[in-house]
């Protein structure tokens, strides 16, 4: 049995709002490639912000649209959404979101459950099957499941007798076809019942995953058109259906999906840029929620630097779950240690310090930049190294993402000037690839609202090198400070208001000095010219 849940799982990169002709064609196709199952979304509780219809998939809803005859319709429920409040009447929230099956289109309804939640669901499945619905259940993130307690739930569900088909989910697209066939040796230990496999394609591994689960007696298949889905996405549902009339099982048609699959979700996967890659392979092995990577990708909002950066601190962090509060934390960087080794009192007392940053700005104008370095001799920071930049015009380098020293450590031995980076912070791993540098360790904490410099280091609210290098100049007593590179982002931009934040604590900080763009930027700060004689 084929279960198709594009509209489901595909619904996170749109907030299930899909195009209405985009659905029909959808609903078309799938009947025609017969698809034992289509489920059409999720069933969640009313929310504070805007979802679009397969959210919600109410039966006033789905009965407007022209739903295949041929196809058993399913939604799902999240059990953690109604037994989030102990004290809730299930019976009342079920048949909030349910009428009885008759009055409904829809035949199967799964719960997607933790693993912490079975105990907590009965009442759901319960109530589910007295209203007559066939009820399946997800067990979410198996892999994370001790054996003995995958042997625990089941065997608790089986009690129930309430329950059709138990689905294991990959949820990290983690496993590989051995862990399948482990996993569902287990289970049948204790189930006898039918079992379906949901599998992420993190590792590129959720067909031969899902293939194999088929050869281990597994009757239900989870897929998603062009593998839409959360995070990495899925196994491909015209990718199975071939490898299924490949085997020659018949019955399906996957021809009548392919211009679908090429076009109107060809156009979507362009857009969203769900599928594999090195981010989502990492997040796998580290255990890391794919829904970070997800958020951290759309958009483009983030570079590989903080990306990198991210996962290496949620690997460190591990924290099974996902919430937007952890992952600002994660690309804001490590807490690390305020003080380094190295004093930086009257380094450059009395001295213009001129940062230059990666920007556009600095390769457009380096020849003027230099210039002015050899006319006005100001100490000159460059942000991590730059190809673009003499290193004669180079006083030091600065550098504070643990990602980034480690791309350019093996640069950093032949370089003509020291560079400036807080050792605290970094693993001892790439701490040894460091033993032959010229540095000097100027420290770094990060605490939320904080803009704290001390001669040996530095407390800021976001681990951004140039705010590092910023602080640098301070403790070392400069006159001005002069940027370059500092190109900005527009103002809807939120990195744009993460800078422009940091720049408004900068000018209310005691000890701030001068300080002012000399290449053009989108930042709310004093600006002059390189070609203006009097700087």
């Amino acid at each position: 049995m084929i279960l198709d849940c594009t509209l489901r799982d595909g619904g996170y990169y749109v907030d299930w709002d899909f195009d209405t002709l985009t659905v029909r064609k959808y609903l078309s196709a799938m009947a025609m490639a017969k698809v034992d199952i289509i489920e059409i979304g999720f069933r969640f509780l009313p929310s504070d912000k805007f979802l679009g219809a397969f959210a919600y998939s109410t039966d006033e809803y789905l009965k407007t649209i022209n739903l295949p005859k041929d196809v058993h319709i399913a939604v799902m429920i999240n059990a953690a959404e109604i037994i989030s409040d102990k004290q809730c009447d299930i019976k009342k929230i079920v048949n909030q979101l349910f009428s009885k099956k008759e009055k409904s289109p829809v035949s199967i309804v799964r719960i997607a459950i933790h693993a912490k939640d079975i105990k907590h669901s009965y009442n759901i499945a319960y109530e589910l099957k007295s209203l007559g619905y066939r009820v399946f259940i997800n067990i979410m993130q198996i892999n994370d499941i001790k054996d003995s307690e995958i042997v625990k739930i089941f065997s608790s569900i089986k009690k129930w007798n309430l329950v059709e088909v138990i689905y294991f989910a990959d949820s990290f697209g983690c496993m590989d076809m051995y862990r399948v066939e482990q996993i569902v040796k287990i289970i049948s230990t204790v189930w006898l019942g039918a079992l379906g496999i949901h599998a992420h394609d993190n590792k590129g591994l959720a067909l031969s995953n899902t293939l194999k689960a088929r050869e281990c007696g597994v009757k239900y298949l989870d897929a998603t058109l062009c593998g839409m889905g959360r995070g990495a996405g899925n196994t491909k549902t015209e990718y199975l259906l071939v490898a299924m009339m490949q085997k020659g099982i018949k019955g399906y048609f996957p021809d009548a999906l392919f211009s679908l699959a090429l076009q109107d979700f060809g156009d979507l996967k362009n857009k969203y840029q769900w599928g594999e890659n090195l981010y989502y392979f990492l997040s796998a092995v580290y255990g890391i929620h794919p829904t970070y990577i997800q958020e951290m990708l759309s958009g483009e909002l983030y570079d590989t630097e903080q990306i990198l950066s991210a996962i290496n601190f949620l690997k460190k962090s591990k924290i099974p779950f996902y919430s937007f509060e952890n992952m600002l934390t994660a690309l804001v960087g490590m807490e690390g240690d305020s003080c380094g080794s190295w004093s930086a009192t009257d380094w450059v007392k009395g001295k213009d310090v001129l940062i230059l940053a990666p920007g556009l700005q600095t390769n457009r104008h380096i020849k003027s930049l230099t210039e002015y370095v050899k006319n006005r001799s100001p100490v000159v920071l460059c942000l991590n190294v730059n190809e673009n930049i003499s290193e004669d015009i180079v006083t030091a380098y600065v550098a504070c993402h643990e990602t980034r020293i480690l791309i350019e450590s093996d640069r950093y031995e032949n370089l003509n000037s020291p560079i400036i980076l807080p050792l605290g912070n970094i693993p001892d791993s790439i701490k040894v690839l460091l033993n032959n540098v010229d540095l000097f360790d100027f420290g770094l904490s990060i605490k939320k609202g904080k803009f704290i410099v001390k001669d040996n280091g530095c407390t800021l609210s976001s681990a951004l090198s140039l705010f590092y290098a910023i602080s640098i100049a301070i403790a070392s007593s400069a006159s001005r400070i002069l940027l370059a590179g500092v190109d900005g982002y527009e103002a809807s931009d939120p990195r744009y208001k993460e800078v422009a934040l940091l720049f408004e604590q900068y000018s209310s900080f005691d000890e701030s000095i001068p300080i002012f763009a000399i290449t053009k930027t989108t930042y709310p700060i004093k600006q002059k010219s390189i070609y203006d004689p009097s700087i």
